[in-house]
């Protein structure tokens, strides 16, 4: 199980494809707009894995298969010869980053400063 969700996150890193073992993957709410075609490597799909990608940026491609697959279609575009061809591609060309969102209204966020005194 890896858990890094809401970290303002840019990038996953290609190694991740290397994490064989992986069955669980949490990512949303991050600042991603791609993903590495390596992810695609990976048995995050099915009864026991999970892949949670909500509320990231993803550039239209990856966006309309997750609307219209979840993350199955996700997974499954990853591994295409076109995506690997469009990361290259996003790689050379890295766009603006995406700003930054407001955390504060998260409850877990509001209950921990509350218990700090903040």
């Amino acid at each position: 199980i890896l858990v890094l969700r809401d970290n303002d996150l840019l990038a996953i890193p290609r190694e991740i494809g290397h994490l064989s073992n992986l069955k669980e993957l949490h990512i949303q709410g991050n600042r991603l707009t791609i993903l590495p075609p390596e992810l695609g490597l990976l048995d995050l799909i099915g009864n026991k894995q999970v892949l949670r990608l909500e509320h990231n940026p993803w550039v239209p491609s990856i966006q309309e298969q997750f609307d219209a697959r979840g993350a199955q279609g996700v997974m499954d575009f990853l591994r295409s010869e076109q995506y690997k061809y469009f990361y290259g591609r996003q790689e050379v060309t890295t766009g603006p980053v995406p700003p930054k969102r407001n955390k504060d209204k998260k409850i877990s966020r509001r209950t921990h400063q509350s218990q700090c005194g903040s």
